[in-house]
This record gives C-alpha cells, sequence and structure tokens, in this order.
C-alpha cells in the first residue's frame, strides 16, 4: 500500500472513536491524527506532521484507532477462500491477481510529466454499472475505488481518472469540508450533498432526504406514480414532459412503467420516432434529429472530454440538412414555452449563472435573444470577443492544453479522498428521522463507515426452476435504445453473433437441452422474453446473458422492431430490490430458461 498517499491524501489516518465517529479538537471541528514526530494528537492539516497510520490510541482519556487500522481489521472477515466461494473464483487467482496487482502499482515510482515529478501507478481497477447496479452494490461500487486508492492510484499517472475535477484555468475545482475531505464540483456532483442532510419531510417525489448520497432517484419517481399515497407526498403529478429518454424501454419491467403513465393525465414527449413512449403520449413533439442540430459544446467538460487527449476542447455540432416537416429542438421549443408563460426572463437569469457568463456578456431578462445570440454571448464571456460563435462555426473546435495540474490533480488538490465513510453515520441518523417522521420503517444497514459486502436478493434465492442469473452486457457500436433504428449499426447488430441473442453456457445448454440457434424462454418473477439461444463459453454457467435495449415493439421503429431481446422487461421494481443508498435498482435478478415450442 502506498503509505505517503493514505497518509496524506485520504483520510486513513484520521483517529476514530468506538461509536465509528472522528475524535476532534476539544473547541472545534477538526479530526485529529495521531503524529508520531512529537507523540500526541494533532489536527488532521498541521503542518510538519508523520500521521501514523496504524495503531490504538488515548486522546482526551477516549481509547480511538486510525481509520486504516479499522479498514485492515474489516477486510480480514473476507480472505481469498471466503471470496472464492461467493464468485467461483479460484483462491488461488484471487491472491496471483492481488500480488500481481501490488507489484504492478509500482508503489513510490515518479514520473516527469512537462518537467513536473509525479507519483507513477501504473495499475488501476475500473467498473461502470454493472457492480454496483445490485442492492448493497454502493458499497461494492466504493470498494474498487477504495482498492484504487490502497495503492495510490488515483488521479495520477498510470492510474485511475474519473471525471475532471479541475477544469481549465480553475473554471472549477473541488471543494473540501471542515474535516478537509474532497466536495465535487457542482458540475460533476449532481446537487449531491455528500456531507450535510436535512432532517425534514420529502416534497418531491425522488424522496432527496431518504436518499441524500444517491445521485439517481428515478426509481423513486416510479414509486411514488406506482404507489401516491406511501410517502405522504400531498400531490399527484399532473403533467409529464419526456424528452431524450425512452421510458418503457429503459426502465423496469413495461407493463408496470406502462400502468404507471396511465395515472398521469397529461404527456408530452420529444421524440425522433413515435417510439415506445411516445405511443403513450397525448402530444407528440417532432425532435430534431443530431445531424439536423446546431448545438454549442456537446461535450461535457467535466465528464466527456477524456484526459487521455491532453485538451480541454469546445466544439460545435452544426445541421448537415435541414430538419424535416416541423421537427425542432427540445430546447427552442422550451424556451419559446418559457416565453409564451411569462418566466422566460428567469431562465435568462439561470443561464448568468449555469453559464458564468460576464460583462458586457450577461443576459438581459427583459430583452429577446435568438439562439445564435445566446451562444455569441455564451462564447465570447469563455473565450474573448475573437471567438465568438461565427468563429467557432468557422473553426469548429477550440482547445486548450492541459496542465500537468489539470490532467493528473491528485497530488495538487488540498483536499482528502474517504477511504473511511464517517458522513454514512451521519446519513444514517438523518435518514432514521426523516423515516421516522413519514411512519415508515427504513433499512438504513447499508450506512456504515467501512465498506462491507451483502448479498443482493437473487444471490441466495436459487430455487429451481428459477435456478440461474440474467445480466445485461453493452454492444460497443449501441447505445441504450436510442440507436436501435438506426439501419447501419442493425446491420453490424445483425452479423454479430451475440447482439441479438440470448447467451446460454455450453454445458448448461445440455442440462436444459438447448441447442445453438433454438429458440427460449427465459422468465422472471416480472416478466418473461424470447430469443434465439447462443451457446458460447464465453458466459459463466451459472448465468444468461442478454445484450443492449434491444426487443422494440413499437410500429414507429420498423428497423428496431422484434430484433433482439428486452432485458429489461425482467426487472421487478419494489421497495425490497432497490439500493437503500443510491436507490439503483437490482438488476441481478433469478430467471428459468426453457425452450420455446
Amino acid at each position: 500500500y502506498d503509505r505517503e498517499f493514505l497518509a496524506t491524501r485520504t483520510n486513513a489516518p484520521y483517529l476514530v472513536l468506538g461509536d465509528g465517529s472522528y475524535q476532534k479538537e476539544e473547541a472545534g471541528e477538526k479530526p485529529l491524527v495521531w503524529d508520531k514526530k512529537s507523540n500526541r494528537a494533532v489536527p488532521f492539516d498541521q503542518e510538519g506532521i508523520q500521521p501514523a497510520l496504524e495503531g490504538t490510541f488515548s486522546v482526551f482519556d477516549e481509547p480511538c484507532r486510525t481509520a486504516f487500522d479499522l479498514l485492515r481489521e474489516e477486510v480480514k472477515n473476507y480472505p481469498p477462500e471466503k471470496a472464492a466461494e461467493i464468485t467461483t473464483i479460484p483462491a488461488d487467482t484471487i491472491r496471483r491477481i492481488a500480488k500481481e496487482f501490488g507489484a504492478a502499482a509500482r508503489i513510490g515510482s515518479t514520473i516527469m510529466i512537462d518537467d513536473q515529478p509525479l507519483p507513477y501507478r501504473p495499475v488501476a481497477v475500473n467498473i461502470y454499472r454493472g457492480a454496483g447496479a445490485h442492492k448493497h452494490g454502493t458499497h461494492t461500487a466504493l470498494a474498487v475505488q477504495v482498492l484504487n486508492m490502497i495503492v495510490g492510484a488515483f488521479y495520477v499517472p498510470g492510474g485511475h481518472r474519473g471525471p475532471n475535477l479541475v477544469g481549465p484555468a480553475g473554471q472549477w475545482k473541488p471543494g473540501q469540508t471542515k474535516e478537509g475531505l474532497i466536495t465535487p464540483p457542482s458540475a460533476i456532483g449532481h446537487g449531491a450533498r455528500y456531507y450535510d442532510f436535512e432532517d425534514r419531510a420529502p416534497e418531491d417525489l425522488g424522496l432527496n432526504e431518504l436518499f441524500p448520497i444517491s445521485t439517481n432517484r428515478s426509481p423513486m419517481y416510479q414509486m411514488n406514480l406506482s404507489h401516491p399515497n406511501e410517502f405522504g407526498l400531498p400531490y399527484e403529478p399532473e403533467a409529464l414532459i419526456v424528452c431524450r429518454r425512452n421510458l418503457l424501454m429503459n426502465n423496469t419491467n413495461p407493463e408496470a412503467i406502462a400502468a404507471l403513465l396511465k395515472r398521469i393525465p397529461f404527456i408530452a414527449t420529444f421524440s425522433t420516432h413515435i417510439d415506445e413512449t411516445a405511443e403513450f403520449a397525448d402530444l407528440v413533439l417532432p425532435e430534431a434529429f443530431y445531424l439536423e442540430r446546431f448545438d454549442l459544446f456537446p461535450n461535457r467538460p467535466s465528464h466527456t472530454m477524456s484526459q487521455a487527449t491532453g485538451h480541454f476542447y469546445w466544439g460545435l455540432r452544426q445541421p448537415v440538412v435541414e430538419p424535416i416537416g416541423q421537427a425542432r429542438r427540445w430546447i427552442d421549443v422550451m424556451l419559446e414555452l418559457a416565453d409564451r408563460l411569462g418566466f422566460l426572463g428567469d431562465v435568462y437569469k439561470m443561464f448568468n449563472v449555469k453559464w458564468g457568463l460576464k460583462d458586457p456578456y450577461k443576459l438581459d431578462p427583459n430583452a429577446r435573444y435568438t439562439m445564435n445570440e445566446l451562444y455569441d454571448r455564451w462564447t465570447k464571456s469563455l473565450f474573448g470577443p475573437e471567438r465568438g460563435i461565427d468563429w467557432f462555426k468557422t473553426h469548429g473546435y477550440h482547445k486548450v492544453r492541459r496542465t500537468p495540474q489539470e490532467n493528473y490533480p491528485g497530488p495538487f488538490i488540498k483536499a482528502r479522498f474517504p477511504m473511511y465513510f464517517e458522513n454514512m453515520l451521519r446519513a444514517k441518523e438523518s435518514v432514521t428521522k426523516v423515516a421516522a417522521k413519514l411512519g415508515h420503517k427504513w433499512d438504513t444497514s447499508d450506512y456504515r463507515a467501512l465498506l462491507d459486502w451483502k448479498p443482493c436478493p437473487a444471490y441466495g434465492n436459487g430455487t429451481p426452476p428459477y435456478d440461474l442469473f440474467v445480466v445485461n452486457f453493452k454492444i460497443p457500436f449501441h447505445a441504450l435504445s436510442i440507436t436501435t433504428e438506426n439501419p447501419w449499426l442493425n446491420d453490424l447488430a445483425e452479423r454479430n453473433p451475440y447482439a441479438y441473442k440470448i447467451l446460454i453456457n455450453s454445458e448448461t445448454a445440455v442440462r436444459k437441452g438447448v441447442r445453438d440457434g433454438d429458440e427460449i424462454w427465459v422468465e422472471s418473477e416480472a416478466g418473461k422474453v424470447k430469443g434465439v439461444a447462443k451457446v458460447t463459453e464465453c458466459i459463466h454457467p451459472e448465468v444468461i446473458g442478454i445484450a443492449g435495449v434491444f426487443g422494440s415493439w413499437a410500429a414507429g421503429k420498423p428497423v428496431a422492431k422484434g430484433k433482439g431481446v428486452h432485458f429489461n422487461t425482467l426487472l421487478p421494481l419494489n421497495m425490497d430490490r432497490i439500493d437503500p443508498i443510491s436507490s439503483g435498482v437490482d438488476s441481478c435478478i433469478r430467471v428459468k430458461v426453457s425452450r420455446a415450442a
């Protein structure tokens, strides 16, 4: 492990009391660490100290241990033999990969980039949605990041880098709590409040106060629409505006989604096709296709600008062809509606803040601007009068080379990364209070400062005939349900041996009497789907694999209709299958497989 990184860039050396909270100054709010130089407890940010990572100490006559010590104790509960029972990966393989991972990290090594010496940790473990898309999945996802921190492979050359923590010339950067821990820039955190919580009854369908750390509360919108009196909200939605979402394809079982959509009196949707959700809408507005659109900065600087390019870049998407018929961009329609309803000036005030517009380019709430004028003010405010929208129309992209501090911010930012989650304990208190106000018994057992593993509901529920797991995986040339109507991409998928098929292991296929190319049924407690079997060694014997968001049924999608299998049909939605911290829907379910007649 990287002792220097843990001691100076994380909260690993913080002293922790028996109740899990930090030991702090008597007359202050700063957590204490044990300084090996002076042999006493001092504030974590005191200059010139040498924090202890291990040990038990007495501070103010109270015993406390370092957070790192507690983590070391916790992971003893997971020897490779136990992990092998859970994962079916042999214990010897786990030990080998762990040793290779630690050796490859080259802890203590450095590299020169632009004459700047930086820590060099050429190793990383990375996850996407799959690892966290389970009940109790928050702990799994965080554990992966803690593993990167253990070897110091976090926002340094060679290591794991997530969203851009630091913007060009300091346009955005992380903040810091009074405990010295990192808070993400607003462009990254999606408004989540990881450290400060409000103990009040929820007022919105997302139930923010019951999921204060989550950045995704869409499952709770579904729950509240399905059971409108469950959480005591004093209203039910009367209108729904859908933009660039296909709720029936991309959410849980579509029959359940259809039932809740029927409860909403008026639905309007912006659509490029008469898709599954548009079929439910009272008003369908034709949305301009991307080749018909005029969009500024389609790449989000915080998330979709890869550090690997070595640059920040701002671009323009210009229409290749004119929109067909009455198709318009959804944003143009929404701005016109705001004007007709009399609050466009308030939208301009929001743009002034969100876009960071400076004088003389700030928007006048009493004026009216074309989209070209809005974009012109935005670009000139960012890059000066010589780079207005006309410059971008001619040149396409403006780019700025990243400094090492911007590309590898880990060693340069003051705030520390948490590997001990003391804020979870405070969130637990808050959620407990909110649930009590609502008269609900709420599961807060996952709000722990130390990461743990718990099986999702499907893990121990293998009663025949529901004896297999089903998992969803991505095809690299398709994105959600958006691209399925593209004829060229459909042609690729039809030629791909896995895209439109149901993957089943060779051994399992023999046991189930299934041959390659057979039509089979896959059924869960929520629904059933039919597809063509692909017998393969490329999937675990206990698992059935279904790719993408396929299996469209809308008449307005003739290319995609009936192609592939719709995984989400198999997903139920209830409180027992929602992660109590993230509100994420558990995507691991048990199914039975049979040959179609």
